[in-house]
């Protein structure tokens, strides 16, 4: 089985191999994949480090074992800016020689600037440039579920960095989100892989508690759709009805009250 590295800003997922299919799923810059086969047109069927599948185009992939295996154990920052630049050098002026979005995941050199405001980084296909520190956070890949209180403020605070978004069928960005990109992203942001699609799926570790029993940061799960709690009866979620990620309310006296989704909440999911 080959390896890939994705080196496009946003990679797509599609049902099937042609640019017109439906889009299913976005891989981010950075993100590793395995091939798991070529097809017609320089397609190639593939999984994603969160278990996903489905078929993207090569042009959005360096396709390479051992560049992919080095960038799997060397990266180790994730982008929390919403878009981004990398520069040709420390400064506003500088070129721009890629862009990305929250969630592309990066090589920092650790290597500041002057005022340190800049801190240079690797991209996938080896060139190097430019990020605003701030843009940047450390790449987190496990989690404490100890730290119960602490890891559902941070759920949330990551579910929140997409407050307005478009809803986009498939998106992952902020760019364009869907329900389920909204809340796998945010899981993800916190070293959490959960399964992309609105679904409790075995082998994840999002489990079913009662209803009565959910908390903030908690999945909410509907016919063919997803929430996180937020608590006091709010939920945020990326819906095509409302066109944005925003925040509802099960509470008919609350101003943002979704009546919608009113009666038809199915079932809740935790990790904890």
């Amino acid at each position: 089985m080959k390896y890939g590295v994705v080196i496009k800003e946003i990679g797509h997922i599609q049902s099937i191999p042609q640019n017109n299919s439906e889009n299913s799923d976005e891989v981010l810059l950075g993100m590793n994949v395995k091939i798991i086969k070529k097809v017609n047109n320089n397609w190639y069927y593939i999984r994603t480090h969160y278990n996903y599948q489905g078929y993207i185009n090569g042009e959005e992939l360096l396709i390479d074992d051992s560049i992919s295996k080095r960038w799997q154990k060397c990266k180790n920052v994730v982008a929390i800016q919403g878009l981004g630049d990398v520069l040709d050098m420390p400064k506003a002026e500088g070129h721009q020689i890629a862009s990305f979005t929250r969630g592309a995941q990066l090589i920092s050199t650790n290597v500041l600037c002057s005022k340190k405001k800049f801190v240079k980084v690797e991209l996938p296909n080896g060139k190097f440039g430019w990020v605003r520190k701030e843009f940047l956070e450390e790449l987190k890949t496990t989690y404490d579920i100890k730290d119960e209180d602490n890891l559902r403020e941070s759920l949330v605070r990551s579910a929140f960095s997409y407050i307005g978004t478009q809803y986009r069928w498939g998106g992952k960005s902020p760019l364009g989100i869907d329900c389920s990109g909204l809340c796998s992203m945010a899981y993800m942001l916190n070293g959490i892989i959960i399964y992309r699609d609105a679904k409790i799926k075995e082998g994840f570790p999002i489990k079913r508690i009662p209803i009565d029993k959910m908390k903030k940061g908690d999945l909410l799960f509907f016919p063919g759709h997803v929430a996180m709690y937020l608590g006091n009866d709010k939920y945020i979620h990326a819906s095509n009805n409302n066109d944005v990620v925003r925040v509802n309310s099960f509470n008919k006296n609350d101003e943002d009250y979704y009546e919608y989704l009113d009666g038809k909440l199915k079932m809740v999911g935790t990790i904890f």
